[in-house]
């Protein structure tokens, strides 16, 4: 798998840590490896998904979800808590 450049070069788990194993545990058919490599990025997949399906699938950006999901008040909500995530991680 490919190693994260920031645990690589400072030892602190990012954000995102831990989906690649999360990903291969789901593969397997382990549920709760994959829930406990990382659980806040799999609250939030599908929110990243419905964005890149709409950005694909023109019909679906006329949506009001689509264009709720794509407000910059909710796009920096869930930055903010992928980055407070990428903080207490490294605390818990």
């Amino acid at each position: 798998m490919l190693p994260c450049p920031l645990y690589t070069f400072f030892h602190v788990q990012c954000p995102f840590c831990g989906v690649q194993r999360g990903l291969l545990a789901l593969l397997h058919g382990d549920i709760a490896a994959w829930w406990n490599y990382n659980p806040v990025v799999w609250v939030f997949t599908p929110y990243f998904l419905l964005l890149l399906i709409g950005e694909l699938y023109r019909p679906w950006q006329q949506k009001p979800f689509f264009q709720f999901c794509k407000q910059d008040k909710v796009l920096f909500s869930v930055m903010g808590i992928l980055l407070l995530w990428g903080v207490l991680r490294n605390f818990l």
